[in-house]
């Protein structure tokens, strides 16, 4: 089952704008006097270099802003969200020695990934939709497999 495309309307804003602003580019090179050339050439180079770094640098602030959100709704979400039935047999001790030293998931997203593991949805989709790693998707697909009885892959 493929997952449905999130719209990102200013991403195609900004190629639409960038083709155009290339095509215009290349007509004001190709209508300029043969000397001047070079000249606006540098010009429009250094112009589309200015623009590049301001799109890296927002680029960056929307990933950090994006991760500052992501960080304050683990805080804001407590445990609450699962019952002891839930995560009474979650493989804690299985799964630490497999969780990144940098960045690692929240609990509540790997309790998540065990109460789907539980249901029935394997590891390619937990990775995929929970953007877990490879080894811990696996892992806890392997754990709620043998939890329920059912043979695992």
């Amino acid at each position: 089952m493929r997952a449905t495309p999130h719209l990102r309307t200013g991403e195609g804003m900004a190629a639409l704008t960038a083709a155009v602003v290339a095509a215009t580019s290349i007509a004001a090179i190709g209508l300029s006097p043969a000397g001047a050339r070079p000249v606006v050439g540098a010009a429009l180079g250094g112009a589309a270099a200015a623009v590049l770094g301001l799109l890296v640098v927002a680029a960056f602030a929307r990933r950090a802003r994006s991760r500052r959100h992501s960080q304050q709704l683990d805080r804001n979400t407590a445990e609450a969200w699962f019952t002891t039935a839930d995560i009474g047999d979650f493989p804690e001790e299985a799964l630490r020695p497999l969780l990144p030293a940098t960045d690692p998931p929240s609990m509540n997203r790997l309790y998540t990934a065990w109460v789907f593991a539980t249901h029935g949805h394997e590891a390619v989709w937990l990775e995929r939709h929970l953007g877990l790693t490879g080894d811990l998707a696996r892992k806890l697909v392997e754990q709620a497999h043998r939890r329920s009885g059912l043979p695992h892959s």
